[in-house]
């Protein structure tokens, strides 16, 4: 059980306050020593778990580790050594830190994602003087990341009801803990003209959400803003999102490349390919 809780020590690798860090890391290194101390045997085999898990990892991204095997020999703590040096942690050659745990954690989520292909964004508004539209596509936030922007939403819109429908599949987590979740809503509609149609805002917590569709543009957007005064609401700060619709292929195409760059900033290939990749002659 000690190596259970040991584990879970180790904090989500997203974005932390330098506090946090602090608190994570006193926190495993008390644990780490308790452990060694208290039960020897289960530390060893933490430990030999940890040397596994990192030694496959590290054979991935192209450190010579020599067999998976969970033995920290001298091959494993000289690939240690070269992938802490790369990560900018301490160089201790021990997997069983708190900073390389980070590391190879967060590494290792990011060779087990695997970007999915997102709808098409698709807005039909052939049947807006009959009182029905309806549209596809992924939502973004103009000049900002979405949290989570593996999404893809179906919107309809019935005049005679005064409703607009949404349902969202978002995938939320990283590396093997992401989640599938379905999202349902419904909006009033507060105005429909022959040019735009334009919903109540939905309350969503302290902020509510508007959707716009423009007829001419043949487009949906949305603001989401802070509407509420109640409680902890005063404190947060008075600033509207943008959103807009997108075509999910043209965000799945993004996602797919930063990874891809990620994926070159952690590999690591010998000099003797690169300078054979890149020779002339072979081009």
């Amino acid at each position: 059980m000690a190596g259970l809780v040991l584990c879970g020590v180790v904090g989500s690798t997203g974005a932390a306050t330098a506090q946090t860090l602090a608190d994570d890391r006193a926190a495993f290194i008390e644990e780490a020593d308790r452990l060694k101390r208290v039960n020897p045997k289960l530390y060893e085999a933490v430990l030999d778990g940890f040397t596994l898990l990192t030694e496959m990892l590290l054979g991935r991204l192209g450190y010579d580790v020599g067999p998976f095997d969970g033995v920290l020999d001298d091959r494993t703590r000289r690939a240690v050594r070269r992938y802490q040096s790369d990560r900018n942690v301490p160089q201790t050659g021990n997997p069983f830190s708190f900073d390389t745990v980070q590391a190879v954690r967060a590494d290792e989520e990011l060779v087990n994602a695997s970007p999915i292909r997102l709808r098409p964004k698709r807005v039909f508004t052939e049947r807006w003087d009959r009182g029905d539209v309806s549209a596809d596509g992924t939502w973004t936030v103009v000049g900002e990341a979405m949290a989570w922007p593996e999404q893809t939403s179906n919107i309809t819109c019935e005049r005679a009801q005064a409703v607009c429908r949404e349902a969202t599949a978002l995938i939320s987590g990283t590396g093997s803990r992401r989640t599938l979740t379905i999202e349902l809503h419904t909006y009033e509609i507060e105005r429909w003209n022959d040019e735009e149609i334009v919903t109540k805002p939905l309350q969503f917590g302290c902020s509510g959400t508007v959707r716009r569709w423009n007829r001419t543009q043949k487009s949906v957007t949305g603001v989401r803003s802070v509407t509420s005064n109640e409680g902890r609401c005063r404190e947060l700060e008075r600033v509207e999102l943008a959103l807009v619709l997108e075509d999910g292929h043209e965000v799945s195409r993004q996602l797919i490349e930063r990874q891809q760059e990620a994926w070159r900033h952690i590999m690591r290939v010998s000099p003797e390919v690169v300078k054979r990749l890149t020779d002339p002659a072979v081009q």
